[in-house]
């Protein structure tokens, strides 16, 4: 039995398309929390229209997403809980898959599928899949496979352990998923799904992934990277910096792109920020 989470903030337009893709799970032995943060448009009115007595609807003030979530997390009644974005999709058999690895009762932190990222009207832009069904590093897997294996739409992982590990922080607003992957990793392993079951909806209403964030609130900034010793994991966090500052600078906020270099000098150099700014520029003009 698993737990189904949807944070909900002003996704009127999409949340009803999002909830028909859970109730047709092939794999019905769940319930489905769906958790209005404070929406100031009619989505909580769209859920309240859809009759099915697995759907639990809990309004609440805004609070932002991760308080959302943590809602969500304490109203489950199930050891195993699965999150959706209130934008997003899954395939029919996206439980099915991932009960089947639950009934392994290996010892995981969870689990993940492929992905694919789509427009609304359905194209497919880009799909995300491992060859294999198998547990991995998180970290040494997100290297090898080119692409980070865990998105909030593709992932399950257990109450308890996210419970032991705080949840998401409320007080970011950016990264607040990849903390969470982050500090599971450190407790073991994650098994990914060689199927593309979710899809991300690139296009959809009110993405916050297309706003600008303050860098004090982002993941990165907050992360202690004097406690990396393993290769892999340095490589990872270097990247997931690196991005950041790119993004910073090719938006002209040379100010956070300097506070965050500074933050992690002596971790980063100067010379791995240039090379990976060259790289994107060979990358784009295809040289």
């Amino acid at each position: 039995m698993i737990s189904v989470i949807i944070p909900l903030y002003n996704k009127e337009l999409s949340i009803g398309r999002t909830i028909e893709s859970v109730l047709k799970q092939t794999y019905t032995n769940f319930e489905l929390i769906v958790v209005d943060d404070g929406s100031t448009d009619h989505s909580a009115s769209v859920v309240e229209r859809i009759v099915d007595n697995r759907i639990r609807l809990i309004k609440k003030t805004n609070g932002g997403v991760s308080s959302a979530r943590n809602k969500g997390v304490e109203e489950a009644e199930y050891d195993w809980v699965a999150f959706l974005d209130g934008d997003d999709l899954w395939h029919e058999d996206y439980l099915l898959e991932v009960s089947k690895v639950i009934v392994k009762q290996i010892d995981i932190e969870a689990i993940a599928t492929g992905f694919a990222t789509i427009h609304k009207d359905g194209t497919i832009k880009k799909s995300r899949v491992a060859t294999s069904s198998r547990p991995v590093n998180y970290f040494k897997a997100t290297k090898e496979l080119g692409y980070n294996i865990l998105n909030m739409s593709t992932f399950c992982t257990k109450k308890n352990s996210l419970l032991s590990i705080g949840m998401f922080s409320e007080h970011l607003t950016h990264g607040e998923d990849m903390e969470v992957f982050e500090k599971l990793a450190r407790r073991g392993d994650i098994w990914i799904i060689d199927k593309v079951l979710s899809y991300y909806v690139m296009d959809a209403e009110n993405r916050a992934m297309n706003k600008l964030p303050s860098v004090y609130k982002t993941h990165v900034y907050l992360s202690d990277t004097s406690q990396i010793r393993q290769p892999y994991e340095r490589d990872y966090f270097l990247g997931r910096i690196l991005v950041y500052i790119h993004y910073y600078i090719v938006n002209l906020q040379f100010k956070n792109a300097y506070i965050l270099f500074k933050r992690h000098h002596g971790f980063i150099r100067l010379h791995d920020l240039l090379s990976f700014e060259r790289n994107l520029f060979q990358k784009k003009m295809k040289i």
